[in-house]
Order: structure tokens, then sequence, then C-alpha cells
């Protein structure tokens, strides 16, 4: 191996998973120092991604004849929960193949791996995670009664930053943020929306800042926005783009690309003068979805959006009809699907269940150790991306502008 070309040795290693990697780094000390590359990590984890979109394809073609809608059915490598406690927010990891065990049902929080990382200074799990892209999770801090979402973590890594928090104070207001990647530019981009009103002021305005995480800019202003985006959901991302439901339940997109908004055509079952209706974005097998609830009605709908074989353009599909028992204030709320395209939900934000369509059944994954406990969850795949490669990049920049200046 030691007489393979270096762009094969990395060719063949990008390949292989998170742990096997770890474990390659023991051979030598050759294959310990191309590991370390930054360069390594982009292409580990383009390759991860690429593995994942090519199984999802593959499951779109085998499942082309079915009649309950296809839909994809690659789970994610893993979840990161944020669960809370009695002083903060505690973050834990979880494989994807352990997060159901068939035999053991009811076990699943035993399988939870603390991570390590500096306090969140928040008690309450609530609106603590932003996003997961490619290893890095964006958290928000509470400070002045906003959520400011200030804080990168890779936790496999164990690397973090803090970004400048907003200094400007106001009496009345929100801030609606998100967390994505532009596959186009290899960039990683924080975006928060910030809503004020005082006393002088009219209406509230969305004004929208911009962070590159090593662009050596700081946070960008980027204009304002006349769409009142919902506070305090995430946005979502999807397609190179983050999405938001505005008061009005239209799709506002920000492209990560251009940094410009746009809106996206609504799926059916999208009525906003119908009182009771419940909306929400989210992401499932690298499609932007919208699950909607028609309340007292037992039971959710979940539309996908996709492009149509053969033709360009997209159109929504309802994926999935979940039904329950039990009272109508019950709320489940799905996050990720299985490998084995089963659904995973919240309910009452306190509770893990599994849903099935094949069978059509909820099972609660219930843990006695956990209790009730408002937790927080998201996929997430691990990754060798390297917030301090990113920060050395910025400074880079930094001296660049510098020396342009004079």
């Amino acid at each position: 191996m030691e007489n393979l070309h270096t762009e094969i040795t990395l060719e063949i290693l990008s390949r292989l998973p998170v742990q096997s990697v770890l474990q390659c780094k023991l051979v030598c000390k050759t294959w310990r120092t191309l590991l370390r590359l930054p360069y390594f990590a982009d292409m580990h984890i383009r390759r991860q991604l690429q593995l994942q979109s090519l199984q999802r394809h593959q499951l779109d073609v085998d499942d082309d004849d079915d009649d309950d809608g296809g839909g994809a059915k690659v789970g994610p490598p893993g979840f990161f929960f944020a669960i809370e406690d009695l002083y903060e927010a505690q973050l834990y990891y979880c494989e994807g193949d352990n997060i159901i065990d068939k035999k053991h049902p009811y076990y699943y929080y035993k399988r939870l791996a603390r991570v390590n990382h500096p306090p969140i200074k928040k008690r309450s799990a609530q609106n603590a995670i932003v996003g997961s892209c490619n290893g890095l999770i964006c958290f928000s801090e509470p400070h002045h009664d906003i959520d400011d979402p200030v804080y990168i973590l890779n936790p496999f890594t164990r690397e973090y930053f803090f970004l400048q928090r907003l200094t400007k104070t106001f009496s009345k207001g929100y801030i609606v943020n998100g967390f994505g990647y532009n596959p186009f530019t290899n960039e990683y981009k924080v975006v928060r929306v910030i809503y004020y009103q005082n006393v002088d002021q009219g209406p509230f305005v969305g004004h929208v800042q911009v962070y590159t995480l090593g662009g050596g800019s700081g946070w960008r202003n980027k204009g304002e926005i006349a769409y009142k985006l919902r506070y305090p959901l995430p946005g979502i991302l999807a397609n190179g783009a983050l999405h938001w439901l505005d008061k009005e339940w239209k799709i506002v997109a920000f492209d990560l690309a251009n940094e410009e908004f746009h809106l996206l055509p609504s799926p059916p079952c999208v009525h906003p003068s119908r009182e009771h209706n419940y909306y929400k974005l989210l992401e499932l097998g690298g499609c932007l979805c919208v699950v909607h609830r028609d309340e007292p009605r037992q039971n959710l709908d979940i539309w996908s959006l996709k492009m149509k074989k053969e033709q360009d353009y997209q159109s929504w599909t309802r994926e999935f009809s979940i039904a329950w028992e039990g009272n109508y204030h019950d709320k489940y709320e799905p996050f990720a699907l299985t490998k084995s395209g089963e659904v995973l939900l919240r309910y009452n934000f306190e509770t893990l269940c599994l849903h099935d369509p094949k069978t059509a059944t909820i099972t609660k994954l219930v843990d006695d150790d956990m209790g009730s406990k408002y937790f927080e969850a998201i996929p997430h795949i691990n990754s060798f991306v390297s917030l301090k490669a990113l920060e050395k990049k910025s400074r880079r920049r930094r001296r660049i502008c510098k020396l342009k200046e004079y």
C-alpha cells in the first residue's frame, strides 16, 4: 500500500466509514498525515454524501412501480439529541442502526452516547438545535430573550467555536435562523433574520445577516425582507437552500449560492384560510417535505417535493399518512426516516416513536430511565470537517484583505 500514489490512497480511504478511517490512522505515519489533511476531510464527506444519493436513487428505481408512492428510504447514519436537564441542555449521539432494536425496543436511550462539549447556556432543549450539516451542528444561545445562532460544533472531532453575538438590543422581537451548506462553493453558512420593533417604528421587518464559516468577513448584512417567517422553527436545508414558512403558510426559500429569497409552490394540502391547520417543514430522504395536520383529526400527512422523472419540474407527492388512536391533543412530529423506510417521530415532545407504513402502526420507544424530558432530535452524519481549518482559512482571508487596503 505504501507504493500506491497519494491520490489513489486518498481515493480508497475516502470511501471508508468514519470509524474505519480512524483505524487506518494507526497503520503508519504516512497515512496518519494524509488523513489529517483538510483536503481529505472534504473528499471523505463528499464520498459519503454521494453514497447516500446513489442509495436513494436506487431505492427510487426499485420502488418506481409501487402503489404507495415510493419514497426515499435511506436513513441517516446517526441522530443527534438535545435532552432537557436540570441545569442545561445535554447532547447525545446515537448510530442509526442502534436507534431501532427490534428485540429490545424500549432501550434506545441506553444506546445514546453523551457528547462532551462546552455547556449550552440554556436549561431548555427547546430551540437549541439550529441544524446539522456534514458533521457540523449549529446551536443557538439565549441572550436578551432571543435565540442567537452563534455556536458551531463538530462532536466527532470535538472542535467548536462561537460566532459573534448580535450586539444591537431591542425591546420586542425575535430571531429566525438556519444553517446550511453550498456544495458549489464548499461553504457553510449561518443565516439569521432579525425581527425587532421599537415604539417609534412601524411593522416588523426582517433584517437578514449571513455568516460564512471561513469567509473572514463575519456577519454580512443582506438587506431586508417583508416575509414574516414563523418563529421558532429553524430553516430546513434541502437542494442547496434554506426553507421557512411565513405567517401566511407560504414556503420561503433562501438560496445559499446567490443569497436571495424566493417563494416555492405549496402542496395541495395548504389552505391558509382554514383554521386549526398545522404545517411544518422538514427534510426526509434528501427532499423538502411539508407535514400537515388538520386538527382535530387524529392523523397527519407528509408531502414531499420531488423532481419528476424525465421531466424538468418538481411536484408535490403525498408520501405518508399517519393515523393514531387516543387524544386528539396528542402531538406527533416526524423528524427522520430509518434505513428501512420507517418514520421516526416525537410524541408530545418527550417520547421517541416509530411509524411503520407497511403495518400502519406506531410504536413508542419508551425508556423508564429517561423519564418525561423534553428533547429535540435531528439526523446527523459524523465527519472530519475541521472547524480549525475553516478558522485558519478565515484568518488568511482577513490578512489578504488588510494587504489589499494598503
